[in-house]
């Protein structure tokens, strides 16, 4: 039966296992490692991303995957902003090089090896399944309270995707007359609706474009602004973990990515309550969320209902005065997905993307993601 209390089995012994065999031998060659150091080797010995890196069997094969691997690792950990300032990072740190895997400045590989294997890494996900198979390893066997559901903007160095104007055929206004022949034509259902019906959530994103384009969005604030690139879409639950990260286009509704989101964190981990804010006021969305055996805790849209918007502000102005509800109290849980999304912004080297292509945007986000949901892993555990 699953745990409230994190599993502490298996990381706890691999963490005790480290701290009496791995860092006692690394300090006697390298000397006192800093704690920036201690991080990330606890978070690369936890990963083991060279054991999901293919060794390809032809006469010339390529060198330095795993070791390029576990850079791209260091690179989300140090939030090193480019390739070129890992690298140079990597020729004059030595003790960085040598947990990465090279023992001389000079095998360091070039820029452009960098470059193409991080498109070979990025084409097999290997972020991504090295993420999964350290939430199956360590994480599947806790019990958690919340999921929160949100999404961030990903600015990208890329020009837009031109849309093509879909042209609309204008309907006679007013009721139809009953000798009209005209046929009734039947309500499409939404996005959602279809997704509801679906088991696997790749097959629930088939319809949701990654290409990059145009987003808007109102902040907390109330202010407007707009980017152009794409959203990351997580999952997070207690502890500041991120379980499910999506990557898609900029112009999609937070909504439309809700239910893969949900599922795909329900195939992942145990949880009770799904957290969300008004953009995904929907009862499509609270019912499948209570299918998989959850309590969907969504803000209410008012959707231009002057009722509504009084309703709200007055229960605003009683949690000002103390008088917090239940459900309130729960909802204030949500705040651990906005602390992920700064996280990865400022300190995982996800605020900056210099590489282009969605796959190549998705894998670099996968790697702060990975990085980021071990170290939060650790502190939880601690």
């Amino acid at each position: 039966m699953p745990s409230i209390i994190p599993s502490l089995s298996k990381m706890s012994l691999k963490i005790l296992n480290m701290n009496k065999t791995l860092f006692p031998a690394l300090q006697e060659e390298l000397g006192m490692l800093s704690s920036k150091e201690e991080k990330l080797m606890r978070i690369l010995e936890l990963a083991q991303i060279e054991k999901y890196v293919w060794e390809v069997k032809i006469t010339n094969p390529p060198k330095h995957r795993k070791e390029i691997a576990r850079a791209f690792i260091a690179k989300a950990v140090y939030n090193i902003q480019t390739t070129r300032d890992l690298i140079d990072r990597l020729k004059v740190d030595r003790v960085l090089r040598i947990m990465c895997g090279w023992r001389y400045a000079h095998k360091i590989p070039s820029e452009s090896t960098f470059s193409r294997a991080f498109g070979e890494l990025a084409l097999a996900k290997i972020a991504d399944k090295t993420h999964q198979v350290f939430i199956e390893e360590y994480l599947s066997n806790t019990l958690f309270f919340y999921n929160s559901t949100d999404s961030t903007a990903i600015d990208v160095r890329e020009k837009p995707l031109k849309k093509e104007k879909v042209l609309k055929l204008k309907k006679k206004r007013g009721r139809k007359k009953k000798d009209d022949p005209t046929p009734v034509t039947p309500k499409e259902s939404s996005l959602c609706e279809k997704q509801s019906t679906m088991h696997s959530t790749i097959q629930m994103l088939q319809a949701i474009s990654t290409a990059t384009d145009i987003g808007r969005k109102i902040n907390a604030k109330g202010n407007g602004y707009t980017w152009i690139g794409g959203k990351l879409h997580l999952g997070v639950v207690d502890g500041d973990i991120p379980i499910t990260a999506i990557y898609t286009c900029a112009s999609v509704h937070d909504s439309q990515v809700a239910i893969p989101v949900i599922n795909e964190t329900s195939k992942r981990v145990d949880y009770f309550y799904d957290l969300c804010d008004k953009a995904y006021d929907s009862e499509v969305i609270e019912t499948f969320s209570a299918i998989r055996g959850h309590i969907a805790i969504i803000d209410v849209n008012p959707r231009n209902c002057e009722a509504t918007k009084i309703e709200i502000e007055g229960e605003r102005i009683l949690e000002k005065m103390g008088f917090n509800t239940p459900m309130s109290n729960h909802y204030n849980h949500r705040s651990s997905v906005e602390r992920v999304n700064s996280y990865l912004k400022d300190s995982f080297g996800c605020k900056h993307i210099y590489v282009k292509g969605a796959l190549k945007v998705a894998s670099h986000l996968m790697f702060g993601v990975l990085a980021l949901c071990i170290h939060q892993s650790i502190k939880l555990l601690t």
